[in-house]
C-alpha cells in the first residue's frame, strides 16, 4: 500500500495544510520562530509515515520518532493559542488531527512491535 493511501498519512497531510493556511495569521516573530519550527516538525512526521510504511524493520523507531514529534507539535499548538497566536477554531481543528493521528501512530506502534517479538521466537 502506498503511504499516500494510509489514513494517518492523509491526517497529518491535512495538519500540514491546517498549519500552513494559518501562517499569514500567525505574527512574524512567531512565524519565523517555534511557529515555523511547528510547521517544519509536522513536516518532519510526514516525512517518518514514509519510513515507517516502507521498512518493517525500521517502523517502530519511525512511529516513535513520529510521536515525538506530534508531541512536540501538541505543546506548540497549545502554547500558540494560550497566547492567542492562533483562533481557538484552528487550534480546535488542529488539535483534532494531532490527537487522531497519535492514536493511529500508537496503534499501529504497538502492531508493529507485535510482530518483531513473533518473528525473534
Amino acid at each position: 500500500m502506498l503511504s499516500e493511501d494510509l489514513q494517518i498519512f492523509r491526517d497529518t497531510y491535512e495538519l500540514c495544510a491546517q498549519m500552513y493556511k494559518a501562517m499569514p495569521d500567525v505574527p512574524k516573530h512567531a512565524r519565523y520562530g517555534e511557529y515555523g519550527r511547528a510547521v517544519s516538525m509536522s513536516l518532519e512526521a510526514l516525512d517518518q509515515i514514509y519510513v515507517a510504511n516502507s521498512d518493517r524493520e525500521q517502523r517502530p523507531a519511525a512511529l516513535t520518532r513520529y510521536l515525538q514529534l506530534i508531541g512536540g507539535v501538541r505543546s506548540r499548538v497549545r502554547l500558540f493559542k494560550e497566547l492567542k497566536v492562533l483562533s481557538v477554531r484552528q487550534t480546535v481543528n488542529m488539535m483534532y488531527l494531532i490527537d487522531k493521528v497519535s492514536k493511529q501512530a500508537t496503534g499501529w506502534r504497538n502492531a508493529s512491535h507485535g510482530q518483531s517479538h513473533r518473528g525473534q521466537v
